[in-house]
């Protein structure tokens, strides 16, 4: 499970007292709960590590100035990502003249258990990781975001549809649309099978 996704909402108040009370470990705690989150949301908007790393750093920075204005409308996580895509697209706006990097995903994604495979099977699952990751990447914009916050930032389709600013009927409809492009791209042993209990319906 993700840091984020461990980190509810009587945790998010008492890491914002914290904050106003000027505790030097709340932004370390705090960076420590979303930094994961925050690149891998960046990387897909942005398609370049180290555009990511820096626009992580600064949505992360911008968010810590902005606690205050943070209300509790929505899911602390919700706000922070829409503060992470303004930054992304603001990057993406300055630099309108060069021609968008395609690099692989891969670090986003995290295959298979966590014990060290067999050589062979390493490379075999590499291979899937990596071609998942270009499938991911290949998405347009408006189905690769909800792809990468339903299933790798774990958000529910509700928290997705106020962050993207549209309807959860359209949050569903192109994950569907999107898992049905991937299909088509990919061979079935590449498919990233959905964990027992994960549905698109949450």
């Amino acid at each position: 499970m993700h840091l984020i996704s461990q980190v509810d909402r009587a945790e998010t108040l008492q890491l914002l007292q914290l904050f106003h009370s000027d505790d030097a470990a709340a932004v370390e705690m705090f960076v420590r709960a979303h930094q994961q989150g925050v690149y891998r949301l960046a990387l897909s908007v942005l398609d370049d590590s180290a555009e990511a790393e820096e626009a992580a750093q600064d949505s992360l920075v911008a968010a810590i100035n902005a606690l205050d204005t943070y209300r509790g409308d929505s899911a602390f996580t919700t706000w922070l990502y829409a503060i992470t895509l303004n930054t992304c697209r603001g990057r993406l706006r300055k630099h309108r003249s060069r021609e968008r990097l395609m690099e692989t995903l891969r670090s986003i994604f995290r295959l298979g258990n966590e014990t060290a495979p067999h050589p062979e099977e390493a490379a075999i699952r590499n291979e899937a990781d990596a071609a998942v990751a270009r499938a991911v990447a290949s998405l347009d914009e408006k189905h690769r975001l909800p792809v990468i916050l339903r299933y790798y930032n774990e958000l529910p389709v509700s928290e997705i549809a106020k962050l993207l600013e549209i309807s959860e009927g359209t949050v569903h409809s192109r994950l569907f649309t999107a898992r049905e492009r991937l299909r088509a791209m990919l061979k079935p042993e590449h498919f990233i099978h959905t964990p027992p209990g994960r549905t698109d319906n949450a």
